[in-house]
């Protein structure tokens, strides 16, 4: 589905990612880790172009979508729900929702979508009136969630859902996680709860200074003694 070849981000003269290259199969979640600051925002960016890619490509269903640009991105199916949620304060649950089926390829589907959303999220279906502004960390999350469901991602780009959340909190968006990739959609998923996303991937790749340091089974990294190593500088 998705496949990076010797991937180069730079700010300015500094490469933040360096040579990197991965894949993403059809249906399945990947985990992406590593301690702050190893360019893992930058990397998820990148693939959706909101980072300028300096070398090497990014194929996505055997097309090249290296030049391509964000909104294109978006259409093709690659669907990113940002680090901070960056949703719209003083408009509603509901409105914010619809936010996410600008595209034309999800336009035509954007009534059973949103039914679909809150068959995933229930809770939002009784505050659609509500303003985002004045909801909980973990709803503003559902709806961030809810939001890019709304533009019919084959891929789901998902940057650090769980941060500011609460444990119990962190625990419902990943079982909401798993419904969403059981409809058959594949899932990118970058996170600092490194135990708990690795119970839920099937794959995953350990990020160190711009690079992919360790990559594999996700439930053979979760007991490999390299990922104290490189995570934990242990």
């Amino acid at each position: 589905m998705l496949q990076i070849k010797n991937l180069f981000v730079s700010y300015g003269k500094v490469n933040i990612i360096q040579d990197l290259s991965m894949e993403i199969n059809s249906g399945e979640v990947v985990a992406l880790i590593g301690a702050n600051g190893t360019g893992k925002t930058t990397l998820v960016r990148a693939i959706s172009k909101l980072n300028t890619v300096s070398g090497g490509t990014i194929t996505f269903d055997g097309e090249d979508i290296t030049s391509l640009s964000p909104d294109k991105i978006v259409e093709r199916g690659i669907i990113q729900v940002p680090e901070g949620r960056k949703l719209f304060a003083q408009m509603n649950v509901r409105e914010n929702l619809e936010m996410g089926a600008f595209a034309k390829r999800a336009r035509a589907k954007e009534k059973e979508n949103l039914e679909y959303v809150y068959s995933v999220f229930p809770e939002l279906k009784a505050m659609e009136k509500q303003a985002c502004g004045n909801l909980s960390g973990g709803q503003q999350q559902m709806v961030a969630i809810g939001r890019s469901l709304m533009a019919e991602p084959k891929l789901l780009i998902l940057d650090e859902p769980s941060i500011g959340l609460s444990p119990i909190t962190t625990q419902h968006m990943f079982d909401a996680i798993r419904t969403i990739n059981k409809k058959g959609i594949s899932i990118l998923i970058t996170e600092q709860n490194v135990q708990d996303v690795l119970k839920m991937a099937s794959r995953a790749y350990v990020m160190q200074q711009g690079r992919i340091a360790l990559s594999g089974e996700a439930q053979e990294i979760s007991k490999s003694e390299e990922l104290k190593k490189i995570y934990l500088g242990m």
